[in-house]
Order: C-alpha cells, then sequence, then structure tokens
C-alpha cells in the first residue's frame, strides 16, 4: 500500500506511534482512579475509631487482653502488684476511660470508684460488669474457679457481641476454659486430704468465702469486717472474741494481704500462740514473668502456700 508524496505505508510504525501518545492518557487514567479509591479506603479509615478496651484491674485485663489476642491492647487501670480497694482515678485513667470504646469491670461493690465514673458519665452502655450484683457480702467470686468460669462465659458472649467478628477468638476461649477446669481439679485433690481439724482459718477482710466453700475450708472470722483491707481496726470486743475463736474452733493459719500492713494481724497471731500471719495475694496478679501472673498461676501459687500452712501448723 502506498501513499502519494509519502512513500510506502508502514502500519505498524503508525501503530506504535499512535499507542506512545495514548500510552500517558491511559496511564494517567487509571492512576487517577487508583488514588482515588486510595483516597476513600484511607478516609474509611479515618472516620472509623479504633476499638480501645479498659479492664478495672489485672484479672479482667488477663481474661480480656487472652480473648482479645494481639489484635488489641487491653488497657489495665489498677497496675499489677495493687489493691484495688481504695484505688482513685488519675486524669490519665479518666481519659482512657473516656475514649473506651469498652470498660470491663468486675463487680460495682468492688470498685464502688469505676461505678462512680461510669455512672457520672453516662457509660452505661459502654460497661461490662462481670459480676453485677454480689450474692455475698464477698464480691471476691474469681477465688471460686467455678464462679470464674462464670464470669469469663459471659465476659465471651460480651466481647463477640460487641467486637467485630474474629476479634474474640472462640479458640482462646475454650483454652481458658480448659485451664480453668484444670486449675480446680488441681486444687480440690490438693485440699481433698485435709484433716477436718486442718480447714480453719482467720483472713484479713472478708475476701476468701468464695475459695473456702468451694475446698471445703473454713474461715472462723476475718479481723476486719469492711470487704476493704484498709477497714478501720476492730474493736477491743471484736479482737477479743477472735483471740477465743483461735482456741476453741483449731484456727491453724490467719491470712493477711500480701502487701498490706499486718501489725494487727501479728499481734493477734502472738497472743494466741500460733505462728505469723501467711500473706497470700488473691487481690491481683504478679508483673509478667513472675509466678503469679495469671489468673491459673495466681490460684496455684496461693494454693499450694495456704495448703503447706494447714499442714504444718
Amino acid at each position: 500500500m502506498q501513499i502519494s508524496g509519502t512513500g510506502t505505508f508502514n502500519y505498524c510504525n503508525y501503530v506504535a506511534s499512535r499507542g506512545f501518545i495514548l500510552l500517558p492518557i491511559v496511564l494517567r487514567f487509571f492512576l487517577t482512579i487508583f488514588f482515588a479509591i486510595l483516597g476513600l479506603a484511607q478516609l474509611g479509615a479515618q472516620t472509623t475509631p479504633p476499638i480501645r478496651i479498659v479492664a478495672s484491674f489485672t484479672i479482667p485485663h488477663e481474661w480480656c487482653q487472652v480473648a482479645v489476642g494481639q489484635s488489641l491492647n487491653v488497657t489495665c487501670l489498677v497496675p499489677e502488684k495493687s489493691e484495688l480497694h481504695g484505688f482513685q482515678l488519675s486524669a490519665k485513667d479518666a481519659q482512657s476511660l473516656d475514649r473506651a470504646s469498652l470498660i470491663i469491670g468486675m463487680s460495682p461493690d468492688l470498685e464502688p470508684w469505676l461505678a462512680a465514673w461510669v455512672k457520672a458519665n453516662h457509660r452505661e452502655a459502654k460497661a461490662i460488669w462481670l459480676s453485677p450484683a454480689s450474692p455475698s457480702a464477698d464480691p471476691h467470686r474469681w477465688t471460686d474457679p467455678q464462679e470464674a468460669l462464670k464470669m469469663l462465659e459471659a465476659l465471651h458472649l460480651a466481647l463477640v457481641g460487641r467486637l467485630p467478628p474474629g476479634v474474640a477468638s472462640p479458640q482462646t476461649y475454650e483454652r481458658q476454659v480448659a485451664e480453668m477446669k484444670a486449675v480446680d481439679q488441681e486444687l480440690r485433690q490438693l485440699f481433698g486430704p485435709l484433716p477436718e481439724d486442718a480447714r480453719t482459718m482467720i483472713t484479713q477482710h472478708p475476701n476468701l468465702s468464695w475459695f473456702a466453700k468451694r475446698y471445703g475450708l473454713r474461715i472462723a472470722d476475718t479481723i476486719l469486717a469492711s470487704g476493704s483491707a484498709e477497714a478501720a481496726d476492730p474493736s477491743a470486743r471484736h479482737y477479743s472474741n477472735l483471740l477465743t475463736q483461735i482456741r476453741t474452733q483449731q484456727v491453724r493459719v490467719i491470712i493477711t494481704d500480701e502487701g498490706q500492713n499486718e501489725a494487727l494481724a501479728r499481734r493477734l497471731a502472738k497472743d494466741a500462740g500460733i505462728p505469723a500471719p501467711l500473706a497470700l495475694s488473691f487481690e491481683y496478679l504478679e508483673p509478667r514473668g513472675q509466678e503469679g501472673d495469671t489468673w491459673a498461676s495466681m490460684m496455684r501459687r496461693n494454693a499450694r502456700r495456704l495448703h503447706a500452712a494447714l499442714m504444718t501448723r
């Protein structure tokens, strides 16, 4: 094929030259579409607030963190190895609560400072109480593995219902359930053979009634009447009654809260002629990497120490 004045027409060269001209136009078109989609995705990410979970203290914090795995970071208000009785929120704590998507608490009775903040700031819809109403004067239900299982189930159902699919894993929940059942079985075997005259104790405040009931132990009385370890000292009459009960009920052990003032308990033990008090830590978890840094490890550690004291005193 020929074109006058131009010589032979080269079709391939023609297509190539036209393609060279069209290529930037096509490329610009696809790049425009790509960046538009990318911009919409970034806008969506910016408008979707991140999920923030805040737990009251170390035990619900551990349960919640295990449930969501590495996908979310759960904030803990009361730090490791710290007593939650008498805890006061700092400005930073209040900010964390204000930004929280979910607030996990153990019990309004146990954490009145958290319940007061939730009510004052109208965050009831975001609060999950694992033990909404305590059926006894002792709100420390987690010391009984059967009760801990009920609370763990409540937590799992709440997380599944309120978090995006797949965040709360059923596999991690099942592993937690299996671990709690294993702890319960071990402790039943540990305390089961104890002689009847080696099962009675006095505690610093009402925090082990659930544990004692589960494993056939007896709490003759408590030094402090309140559920808080910071309650007022007992009256002279109550102190005299404690001495009488130690002598008449074959009390083997006086249990105090690790890290709390045990001067009164030491004086009581000395006046009664029994060994010094045994300090246990059912109220919190230890720092990561130490024995007692999980609920299961905490329960086993305290149970072994208590069993040894009851057997040898």
